[in-house]
C-alpha cells in the first residue's frame, strides 16, 4: 500500500466560499494551498458554475464530490438543515427529489464520484435541545441533573419515523434515476451534526439494509460522529453493513460540541478511532471551517498525512507479519 499525499485528499469549499467572489477565485484559493481536488459544497452559487466547469475541464482541479443541494438554493425549505428527502408533504418531497437530481446531473457533468446528502431530520427545534445540550457539553456539565433531564427528553422525542421512511422512498426514486441513466455516481447519506438530524449510526444501518452495495451508500463525517458521541446518541464501531457501504468521508477534528477543526490539531488525537474507516474510504475530503487560516490547514493536512501513513504502514505490516 503506497503512502498517500495531499493529491489524494480533497478540500471542501466550505473553507473558502465566503472568501471567494467568483468560481475562478474559489478554485484558485484551493490550488494555492496545494490541493488539486475539491468537494464543491452546497454554498456554491449558480453564477460560479461556468468558471468551475472550465477549471475542471482544463484539468486544473478535480471534483471529488458535490454536496447536495448543488448549486446553492435560495429556498430554505431545501437547505442543508431541512426535512429535504423526508418531507411528509408530498409536494415538498417531490421538489427535494428534483433538486437532488439536479445535483446528481452536475456531479456527472463535473466528473465527481459522489453526491453528499443531508437526508432529513426530526422536527425538534435546535434552540430547545441541540444548542443547550452542546453548551452544557462545552462547559463540562454533562454530569448535572439538568443535562441528564434534557438529554433524556430529547431522546424520547427524537423519533426518526415517519421521516426516515419518506427518505427511503425518495432514495428509491433517486436510485432509479441513477440506474436507468447509468450515471457513474454514488449517493452518500451523511451522519449529521445535530441531535434532531438523521441519520445517526443506527439509522445508517436502516439505509444500508435497503440499498446494500448499490448506488446509494453512506458518508461518514468524523466531526459529526464525535459530537453525537459526546451527546451519547452513538459510538463507534460502525456495523459491518455500514462499513462496506461507505462511499466517502468528511475528515476534521471536533471537541466540546464544535467541529471542523483541522485534523490532528487538538490536544487529543480524536481522529484515531476513525482511521480504519478513512483507510478504506474511496473519497477523502477535508471539511474545514472558514475560521481557519491557510497556515492552520496546511499544518493540519501534514499532520493528518503523517498519522494516516504511519497507521496504514502498521496495518499493512500486520497483514504480512
Amino acid at each position: 500500500m503506497r503512502p498517500i499525499t495531499q493529491s489524494d485528499l480533497a478540500l471542501s469549499t466550505m473553507w473558502n466560499f465566503r472568501k471567494a467572489s467568483s468560481g475562478r477565485e474559489l478554485v484558485d484559493q484551493l490550488l494555492a494551498l496545494g490541493f488539486t481536488a475539491a468537494e464543491f459544497n452546497y454554498q456554491v452559487r449558480a453564477q460560479w458554475l461556468e468558471d468551475i466547469r472550465r477549471a475542471v475541464d482544463a484539468g486544473e482541479i478535480k471534483a471529488a464530490s458535490l454536496h447536495n443541494v448543488f448549486p446553492k438554493t435560495m429556498d430554505d425549505r431545501f437547505d442543508t438543515d431541512s426535512m429535504l428527502l423526508g418531507y411528509l408533504d408530498e409536494g415538498l418531497r417531490r421538489q427535494a427529489v428534483e433538486l437532488s437530481k439536479r445535483s446528481i446531473d452536475w456531479a456527472c457533468r463535473l466528473g465527481a464520484g459522489a453526491v453528499v446528502f443531508h437526508p432529513t431530520e426530526v422536527p425538534l427545534a435546535p434552540e430547545a435541545f441541540d444548542v443547550p445540550l452542546k453548551k452544557m457539553i462545552a462547559e463540562h456539565q454533562t454530569h448535572t441533573d439538568a443535562y441528564r433531564a434534557l438529554n433524556a427528553r430529547m431522546r424520547g422525542l427524537r423519533q426518526s419515523e415517519p421521516y426516515l421512511s419518506q427518505t427511503l422512498r425518495s432514495l428509491d426514486e433517486l436510485a432509479t434515476y441513477v440506474t436507468v441513466h447509468a450515471l457513474p455516481v454514488k449517493l452518500g447519506m451523511e451522519n449529521r451534526a445535530m441531535c434532531h438530524q438523521v441519520p445517526i449510526y443506527a439509522e445508517f444501518d436502516v439505509i444500508a439494509r435497503r440499498f446494500d452495495q448499490s448506488c446509494v451508500g453512506l458518508w461518514l463525517d468524523t466531526g459529526h460522529g464525535i459530537m453525537m458521541q459526546e451527546m451519547g446518541l452513538q459510538s463507534l464501531p460502525l456495523s459491518d453493513l455500514a462499513r462496506r457501504n461507505l462511499v466517502g468521508m468528511h475528515i476534521h477534528d471536533a471537541k466540546d460540541g464544535l467541529d471542523h477543526y483541522a485534523p490532528y490539531t487538538l490536544d487529543e488525537p480524536v481522529l484515531d478511532p476513525f482511521l480504519p474507516y478513512i483507510l478504506k474510504s474511496p473519497i477523502k475530503v477535508l471539511e474545514l471551517s472558514g475560521r481557519l487560516s491557510a497556515q492552520e490547514i496546511t499544518r493540519g493536512t501534514q499532520r493528518f498525512l503523517e498519522r494516516y501513513n504511519r497507521f496504514a504502514a502498521e496495518k499493512n505490516f500486520g497483514a504480512h507479519d
